[in-house]
């Protein structure tokens, strides 16, 4: 691994210690040796919606809580994270394909921070409507399905949760427990 890759990595693991363990989101590395994560394992609570099956027919329902992974592939920062929905059923969202893989509605800068680009991902799950676009949507049922309800009182954002950050200081507790969790040796010798 290069060391520009290695710092990347390393600077992005150090910015996502500020969303860890929030009300709304906590994750945890599970590749990559820390500080240089190449994947990421999260776990969202917002309200948001997904399309589910009753008697035979498809009807949006609300879940709270989805399984999202965060891939970094060897080519980042050059190309985007690869955000996959584990949860089924996966968000009914324009942003993301029916089959669970989000798509950003604004390109993939190497510049941009991994946090901010997780932060906007999180804020889709909301259904934050400034962030909903009609062009070139992920699922196009779910843009329809969105401008059809989009004036109805209650639905938009699906969740208000703020988005907020740890403290210096809560970042910098959040790290000596990932790095000490990844320090812990099994005791039976195996």
């Amino acid at each position: 691994m290069s060391d520009n890759r290695k710092d990347r990595l390393a600077a992005d693991f150090h910015e996502m210690l500020y969303i860890q363990d929030r009300p709304y989101c906590s994750w945890i590395a599970t590749k990559g040796e820390l500080p240089y994560a190449e994947e990421y394992l999260l776990t969202i609570r917002v309200r948001t919606y997904a399309l589910k099956t009753d008697e035979g027919r498809f009807i949006v329902g609300t879940i709270r809580q989805c399984t999202v992974k965060v891939s970094l592939w060897d080519s980042y920062p050059q190309v985007a994270p690869y955000i996959r929905m584990l949860s089924l059923p996966p968000v009914f969202h324009p942003d993301w394909y029916a089959r669970g893989t989000y798509c950003s509605p604004v390109a993939w800068q190497p510049d941009a921070s991994l946090k901010d680009y997780v932060k906007r991902m999180i804020a889709t799950l909301q259904y934050a409507p400034e962030l909903i676009g009609d062009v070139a949507p992920a699922n196009y049922k779910a843009l329809s399905w969105f401008e059809k309800h989009r004036d109805d009182e209650g639905l938009f954002p699906s969740d208000s949760f703020a988005l907020t950050e740890n403290t210096l200081e809560e970042a910098a507790a959040a790290k000596r427990a990932a790095i000490d969790f990844d320090e812990i040796v099994d005791s039976r010798g195996v």
